[in-house]
């Protein structure tokens, strides 16, 4: 016999336990229900898919997180448990195509993995709640995925939550407006996606340092650290940047180093006067040398690729455009009219709006909003992200868009394709934060414990809790009668089952049950006799009662 082992399981996973697993099966039936209500059917793939079918598809650091699955001895990479459902759905329409009518809606709801650093919040294995139309480039599609966003949080009791929508199309052309050449794209298109956390000087920052070598911005910020702790005088800041740093760092070049000195030494000494949060450290040195962009760019001149401060103003004043979504886009529109993919872009989301208005779906609850940007590596069309506002400022809990290029990677045609993933684990977070679960959702599914006496009461015990399950009442069984009555009652209160049944030998004499309604006190309870024939109806009765 092997020895005993401590019972743990691996980092980044975790087991859900009753109570809370409940408050997820609520959470999904919601999502399911809805997602059934607009037409989508289900679908169910395998959790390990080849290795091939996997690779090439998320990008270099994505790929790095996908678990290899192999059995026997030897480790083998043909096998890899799945990353999303995403992919899975592209081979399924690949290998399928003559059985699924186009255009074929479906969603899925199941767990995905990925070897990511374990954090509060972030989970190795994890479920996804995804729905997906593929097979028509109608806005009508992309609007109603949106509609069954809105929809579903909604049910859940969400009020104060915004469905941002863009499109890649506006933002391509919002680059090519600006004038940024196509290699420093990216990093312009995350540094607007940070508007809303870091502001309109936050992303200036940024976009002036788009291009510029970041060699010295590891000593830069390691000497800012020092001086605001007070371990380096403000004075010795010069010399501080050129002396090479611990293990043998490389200083700041002297000629650099004599540029930055006077605006580094200002911002550290505004920092002394204010005060600062050690906790936000990092990020505060690295936006003190962002904010040395200026002089960074004079240093490197032409020998860099920078986007041109004229182009940055530009783009700063887009961001700026607000209003209502139809001004929004009629600003964009006259804007950046002459620029074929952005006039596309924009009419794309200018037909969604109409649709959304059809679905019966409030402006209040989306928001035209090209400053936010997600997935350049595949998304072609609209895209859309959700965020919450209260209990706290949380990211997105749902998000999607438009993939009409992803499902030829796997050798078919291309198929036009739009969807969204719901995000359950900070959704689930939220409610919680908030006290959203209705009060019928309890720790147990069990709405009545039926106690039982002794041995000669538990078959009329058992038979009081089939007419109870007959009637639609959820119903558990206590099983040890030597046990005292008093024992089974507290056992029902731990549980959370809301009534207990009790059947002594007076009760089954007489054909009743005595039901007792466990509240927070002994004084709190409440109790009610019924007939065995009419126990299932009455039962309901007061407990609607209760409930309204």
């Amino acid at each position: 016999m092997a020895g005993k082992v401590t019972a743990r399981i691996p980092a980044g996973m975790r087991d859900i336990l009753p109570a809370q697993m409940i408050k997820r099966q609520y959470v999904i039936d919601v999502i399911r229900r809805v997602f059934e209500e607009f037409g989508f059917e289900p679908l169910q793939t395998s959790a390990i898919e080849l290795t091939e079918t996997l690779t090439g598809k998320y990008g270099e650091d994505a790929e790095r997180l996908i678990y290899k699955a192999w059995y026997g001895d030897t480790p083998g990479d043909e096998f890899s448990l799945r990353y999303d459902l995403s992919v899975p759905l592209c081979r399924v329409v690949s290998m399928y195509a003559d059985q699924l009518p186009q255009p074929f809606k479906r969603y899925q709801i199941a767990p995905v993995w990925r070897a990511d650093r374990p954090q509060k919040g972030r989970y190795r294995e994890f479920f996804q709640c995804d729905a997906d139309v593929v097979g028509t480039t109608s806005m009508l599609a992309d609007a109603e995925v949106v509609a069954v966003t809105a929809t579903v949080l909604q049910r859940l009791g969400f009020t104060n939550f915004t469905v941002s929508i863009n499109s890649r199309k506006v933002l391509a052309g919002i680059g090519e407006y600006a004038g940024v050449p196509e290699s420093l794209r990216a990093g312009l298109y995350r540094s607007i996606d940070k508007l809303d956390k870091i502001g309109i000087e936050g992303v200036r920052r940024e976009l002036l340092m788009v291009g510029v070598p970041q060699d010295y911005i590891p000593a830069i910020q390691r000497v800012a650290r020092l001086a605001i702790q007070k371990k380096v005088d403000p004075g010795a800041i010069g010399e501080a940047l050129a002396a090479p740093g611990d293990g043998g760092a490389t200083g700041v070049d002297p000629r650099l180093a004599a540029l930055i000195t006077p605006r580094l030494k200002g911002l550290a000494e505004k920092v002394l006067t204010e005060g600062f949060n050690p906790g936000e450290l990092q990020a505060l040195t690295l936006n003190m040398a962002g904010e040395l962009a200026p002089e960074l760019r004079a240093f490197y001149g032409e020998a860099v690729d920078a986007i041109p401060v004229e182009v940055v103003d530009r783009m700063l004043d887009l961001l700026q455009v607000s209003g209502r979504n139809d001004e929004v886009l009629d600003s964009l529109l006259e804007r950046l009219q002459g620029i074929p993919i952005a006039e596309e872009g924009i009419r794309d989301l200018q037909e969604m709006a109409r649709y959304l208005a059809a679905l019966g779906i409030p402006e209040q609850a989306y928001a035209i909003n090209f400053a936010m940007v997600r997935g350049l590596e595949y998304y072609t069309g609209p895209i859309f992200e959700t965020t919450i506002t209260e209990p706290r400022a949380m990211p997105s809990i749902t998000g999607g868009g438009r993939f009409d290029k992803l499902i030829s990677m796997f050798g078919a045609a291309d198929y036009p394709a739009v969807g969204t993933s719901f995000g359950i684990e900070r959704i689930i977070d939220a409610m919680d934060e908030l006290g959203m679960f209705p009060p019928e959702i309890r720790p147990t599914t069990a709405q009545v414990l039926v106690t039982v006496f002794s041995t000669e009461t538990v078959e009329g015990s058992v038979a009081a809790a089939r007419l109870l399950r007959a009637g639609g009442i959820a119903t558990s069984v206590y099983y040890d009668y030597t046990h005292r009555l008093g024992d089974q009652i507290g056992y029902a209160s731990s549980k959370g089952i809301p009534f207990v049944a009790i059947l002594g030998p007076d009760e089954l004499a007489a054909g009743r049950v005595t039901i007792r309604k466990l509240g927070q006190t002994r004084s709190d309870s409440e109790q009610r006799t019924f007939t065995l024939t009419e126990l299932p109806a009455g039962l309901r009765a007061w407990r609607q009662g209760i409930s309204t």
